[in-house]
């Protein structure tokens, strides 16, 4: 008599993914082109170019082949996304982030207004007309978005959009981490509060998650959560100086919550925190690696005269996130020694702390299963 295999059991009653999903290459693929290719593909927000002719050199994308640049009209701001390479050896173009009336090749000279028009080819009698690529950007609380899905309607209802509000802020920097697992496990993780008091010391006392509340859409879950009485009780050293640093700005006021972290599928994250915004993006490299690329923005006068408080709040998010790195290498190692065994296992779901979790599989298995 032949038995149902653990994940066939499952899979009848659990939205949880077959231990598989995280290693085949083909589920990788079907994830690539029916997730990344035809999602909102999020590229920057429209403040790392504040000003008229300001460019952002995208480095995790393409390479460093594409960048933001700020092509200011009648209406205000518009924030193009325009090709790095020149159109003749096919060289990039410009580094880092700055300000530029026009965007020249170092190499031959070839010559480029800010909206990519060919303005000169040295010595070619007639200009070739070879103009830059560029996409028009749809823009969501200054986020800014190059594909197909429409952002606007996605997050339609989202109750938390008011705090997701990046007026009065500035962008900071941005952070580029690389990891050796499959990418659902960073959103895994991100998405449960189950681990946070026993492998978050700092975190779970800034943060109270008893006082969690979930918000879902088709496209999102977000987790609100509360602050800890008048954050009284560091939980670790780093945290300490982030404590005293959220008290001392708010002359010892208790903010309005610990955290709120919004999730749009399939992999960006905007993280409110007191008086911080951070977005974090997830980009797949591989069926077992990815990149994170995180992006701060602080409120004008914190950013220009309060660095002690900028530098205290990424400490406390960067020892948060080196933990979250351990749970998630722990899962991949895990898992993988089960795929190598040809074993697939999932266990139950906390609800409510791993109900996002449950809303996210959920959501894979509509846009997967119907290909497989």
């Amino acid at each position: 008599m032949s038995h149902p295999t653990a994940s066939t059991l499952l899979t009848r009653t659990s939205p949880a993914l077959p231990i598989d999903w995280y290693f085949d290459p083909r589920i990788y693929a079907l994830e690539q082109e029916l997730l990344f290719k035809r999602g909102a593909n999020y590229v920057g927000h429209e403040l790392m170019t504040p000003a008229q002719g300001d460019f952002h050199v995208l480095d995790w994308l393409h390479g460093g082949g594409k960048m933001l640049v700020n092509n200011r009209n009648e209406e205000g701001n518009r924030v193009e996304l325009l090709s790095n390479v020149c159109r003749h050896r096919q060289a990039q173009m410009l580094q880092g982030r700055g300000n530029a009336q026009h965007i020249v090749c170092p190499f031959h000279r070839w010559t480029y207004d800010t909206r990519g028009q060919l303005m000169g080819a040295p010595h070619f009698p007639n200009n070739p007309c070879l103009h830059l690529n560029k996409t028009t950007l749809s823009n969501w609380n200054g986020l800014l978005f190059a594909g197909p899905r429409d952002i606007h309607t996605d997050l339609s209802k989202l109750g938390v959009a008011a705090d997701m509000d990046f007026a009065g802020f500035v962008y900071e920097s941005t952070q580029i981490t690389e990891y050796k697992f499959n990418w659902k496990t960073f959103i895994e993780v991100y998405l449960e509060d189950y681990h946070v008091v026993p492998y978050h010391p700092g975190l779970g006392n800034f943060v109270n998650c008893d006082e969690l509340k979930w918000e879902y859409g088709e496209m999102y879950s977000v987790q609100t959560v509360g602050v800890q009485d008048h954050l009284s009780n560091p939980g670790s050293a780093v945290y300490n100086r982030w404590h005293q640093q959220v008290k001392r700005y708010r002359e010892g006021s208790d903010p309005a919550h610990g955290a709120i972290w919004l999730t749009y599928y399939p992999a960006l994250m905007v993280e409110w925190y007191p008086h911080t915004l951070v977005v974090s993006n997830i980009i797949p490299t591989g069926v077992d690696s990815c990149l994170n690329v995180v992006e701060f923005y602080y409120p004008e006068d914190i950013a220009l005269f309060e660095r002690e408080f900028v530098e205290a709040e990424q400490a406390a998010y960067r020892e948060t996130a080196i933990e979250d790195d351990d749970i998630c290498y722990g899962m991949q190692k895990g898992r993988k020694a089960l795929y190598e065994q040809g074993l697939s296992q999932a266990g139950p779901y906390q609800s409510p702390m791993e109900d996002g979790m449950v809303h996210f599989h959920e959501w894979l298995r509509r846009m997967i299963e119907p290909h497989l």
